[in-house]
Formats: C-alpha cells, structure tokens, sequence
C-alpha cells in the first residue's frame, strides 16, 4: 500500500509543469567568431587567393549560422570591433597575434572567443583547425582539427557542417557552465 502511494506521488510531482526559477534556464554564452583564415603550402601555379577568402567568409557565416540556429551560442557581431580587427588583420594574422583574439572578444562583449584556420596542403588534401577560448581567462574550452579532401566549396562547407554536428551533439551531453557575470 505505501509503495502505491509513493508511486501515485512520484508521478504527480514529475508530471506538474516546472514553475518559478527552476524553469528558467542558463542563459546562452556570447560566441565571438573571429575572421577564418588559411595556410596554404600547396605550391600550387595557380592563385587562388580570391576564392579561398570567399570560401573563408562562407565557412565563418555558416559555422555561425548553424551554432546560433541550434541554440548553442549567441553570436556577437562582428561589427562593433571591425575596425580593430582590420588593424590588427594588416600586420599578422590572428593565430600569431599574442592573444590578440582574447581582447577583441571582451570589447565585443562576448564570453568565448573561436579562432578558425584552414590548412590547404594539396589541392586533394586539407584541414580545419577550430580553437574557442574563454574571453576572460583564455583557458581553451574546444580544440580540434578536421581533415577533409578536395578544395571546393562543397568539400569546405562539408567539413564546417561536421564541425558543427560534431560539436552540437559534445554540447547537448556536456553540463553548460554559466557565463560569468562582473559587478
């Protein structure tokens, strides 16, 4: 008799809508996604600079796309810090800046900062490097490099897409940590 009680109230409690701040859930890091750039030792005889930085700018805009679309982050514009940024663009790269990206991301407002590059060994043979890092303390929260095959937009936005996937289903299994908030 008492363990039928116990059930009949286990289910009545579990199945009552969630109210007050239980429900209310941790709001979403601010992402910052940093100008992708590439290294490309290919040696090819053919320039290919015009497309690549077009093939950069779809890949930035559609991992972005895609992580906001699933609720993983809030992206911060880029907009706000694009001056800086071209500043900084014009004498280094940001791979090579010293924690360059790190300040870029607090004056942006944002939580994490991603840094991205592709590396075009051959024209068959590439790979995406993605790196995010806490905005405050610059410790690394995601480091992983994606090889792929083929130097064509459907081979790049194949390996964002895997990047994206990938990392969609580490963040749905993982415990989200709230952003830190100053006073």
């Amino acid at each position: 008799m008492i363990r039928a009680v116990f059930l009949t109230y286990l289910i009545a409690v579990t199945s009552m809508p969630v109210t007050g701040h239980a429900a209310i859930a941790a709001p979403l890091q601010r992402l910052l996604v940093l100008d992708f750039e590439i290294v490309d030792t290919s040696n090819e005889p053919v320039d290919h600079r015009a497309e690549h930085e077009r093939r950069l700018g779809l890949i930035h805009d559609t991992i972005s796309d895609d992580l906001a679309a699933r609720n993983i982050y809030v992206i911060v514009d880029r907009a706000p810090i694009r001056a800086e940024l071209d500043a900084i663009l014009q004498h280094q790269f940001l791979r090579s800046c010293n924690g360059c990206g790190l300040a870029l991301a607090q004056h942006a407002g944002a939580d994490l900062v991603m840094l991205g590059r592709f590396n075009k060994i051959s024209t068959l043979i590439g790979n995406m490097h993605i790196l995010i890092k806490d905005a405050n303390t610059g410790a690394i929260v995601y480091t992983r490099t994606f090889g792929f095959r083929g130097d064509t937009d459907e081979a790049w936005l194949h390996a964002a897409k895997f990047f994206v996937e990938g990392f969609a289903k580490t963040e749905r299994s993982a415990p989200r940590a709230a952003p830190s908030v100053e006073q």
